[in-house]
């Protein structure tokens, strides 16, 4: 047995230094074969984000952080074997910072790892730690202003602008918080014809208009809803009610100077299609008393038809208007007596009687005196030659209850004014009434009646 042994013993001692030297080498070999199957590789991931861990450390004690010099994000590099690299995704990488590891000097040492064989791997980072700013927390109140960009279709303009809530609360660190001038809303109406119902992101803005952005402040709605009406526009004449009369002896001659003389409105497509004018009826234009011409500046909003406004937003609505007053001017006419006529109207004179005005019977060359007053431009226009007076007959007809005319003698009013300027008033030396004879027509007359309004006792048919 003995001798076994030290058979055996003499084995392996034999050469003992070649064969550890074949074992080194062997092993040696087995690294380098599977180094070269499986190698060592270095894989970037780059902006990784840092997440802090026990914010509350902070925040419980009335404050805010802010991460600064960009050192929010951070480049990893990741070392390890092909077989373990290739299975690692940027989702798989975790960068963490925590506040209980908080510096005097406002950082936090950043500490990378992955979700997935996590120590088979290496790291190395561009960055070691996060800075922070830290400063009082502030928490605002603010108006949402809402407006609108853009033009909406030809021919329509922005009604109105409403959002879903007009407030909206922010917090954040005091200097960020201080710095925000406003918060808009601003929702988009280019080319648009009818209302719009929209979710609007809300922005922060500095006093000198630059956008705030930061991830430190904290708002409660991030969006509004924005309902934007669509009004079609208009444009309509400006037309004026006068009250009152001049002082005696003067009169309106007609004329109202109006800047603008036309107002562009808006409203409902179905407003606006009854809509033909805008009238101003306003105690500023009464005329009671006035010898001079009356000016006025009159703010026509309160006269807009309802459901309307004004087009024009930089248009106050008040309008400068001028009520011409003049002197009243008379003249007066010699009617010549052919210019009278006797006017038969629904109630035609029967073809078998005729009808003369008894009072120019034969006497062509009489004429009939008349004054007329009125405007000076409207007096000027008259041509006594060319003035008609004219007996209604049917006011004769129906003022004494007739059923049918019959011969016998009318008396009827004369009517001046019915083809005179506007504005003129007659008067005359004797009365409006003149005398018409109806008589029946003799057998041997010839049957057809000569119309003529030349002559006396002439008639018309109105």
């Amino acid at each position: 047995m003995k001798s076994k042994i030290r058979k055996l013993t003499a084995l392996i001692t034999n050469n003992i230094g070649l064969k550890i030297l074949a074992v080194i080498v062997s092993v040696g070999l087995w690294f380098v074969v599977n180094n070269i199957n499986d190698p060592l590789e270095t894989m970037p991931f780059n902006n990784i984000p840092v997440e802090i861990l026990n914010e509350d450390e902070i925040t419980n004690s009335g404050k805010v952080y802010e991460i600064i010099d960009n050192t929010g994000t951070v480049n990893v590099r990741v070392t390890g074997k092909r077989s373990v690299l290739r299975y690692i995704t940027k989702e798989n990488i975790r960068a963490v910072a925590d506040m209980e590891e908080l510096t005097f000097m406002n950082t936090i040492g950043i500490e990378v790892s992955s979700t997935r064989n996590n120590s088979e791997l290496e790291f190395k980072t561009n960055i070691d730690s996060v800075k922070l700013s830290i400063e009082d927390m502030k928490r605002i109140q603010m108006i949402i202003n809402t407006s609108t960009s853009g033009e909406p279709a030809e021919g329509y303009i922005v009604g109105s602008v409403t959002p879903s809530q007009n407030i909206v609360r922010l917090s954040g660190p005091e200097s960020l918080i201080n710095q925000i001038d406003h918060v808009d809303a601003v929702a988009s109406i280019d080319g648009y014809s009818s209302d719009i119902n929209t979710n609007v992101e809300l922005k922060l803005y500095d006093a000198e208009g630059k956008d705030i952005k930061s991830n430190s402040i904290k708002m409660n709605i991030s969006t509004v809803n924005v309902a934007v009406t669509i009004l079609a526009t208009k444009e309509v004449p400006i037309e004026y009610s006068i009250a009152d009369e001049p002082e005696q002896g003067y009169i309106a001659n007609g004329t109202i100077m109006s800047e603008p003389e036309t107002v562009w409105i808006a409203g409902r497509r179905s407003v606006l299609d009854a809509v033909t004018k805008v009238t101003v009826s306003d105690p500023a234009l009464s005329l009671e008393g006035k010898t001079d011409d009356v000016t006025s500046m009159i703010n026509i909003k309160k006269y807009l038809p309802i459901g309307t406004q004004l087009a024009d937003s930089s248009f106050s609505g008040n309008v400068n208007v001028k009520v011409e007053i003049e002197p009243v001017e008379t003249k007066e006419l010699m009617i010549p007596s052919r210019n009278f006529a006797i006017g038969f109207g629904i109630h035609e004179k029967p073809e078998n009687m005729d009808a003369v005005i008894d009072e120019f019977e034969n006497r062509d060359n009489t004429r009939f005196r008349v004054r007329i007053s009125g405007t000076k431009a409207a007096v000027d226009a008259v041509d006594e030659n060319s003035v008609i007076g004219v007996i209604d007959m049917d006011k004769v007809f129906s003022g004494l209850g007739m059923e049918s005319w019959e011969a016998g003698t009318y008396t009827g009013e004369i009517v001046f004014d019915f083809k005179l300027p506007e504005g003129l008033k007659v008067k005359t030396d004797n009365a409006y009434a003149l005398t018409v004879i109806l008589s029946e027509r003799e057998e041997d007359e010839e049957e057809n009646e000569e119309n003529s309004s030349e002559g006396a006792g002439s008639q018309v048919n109105e």
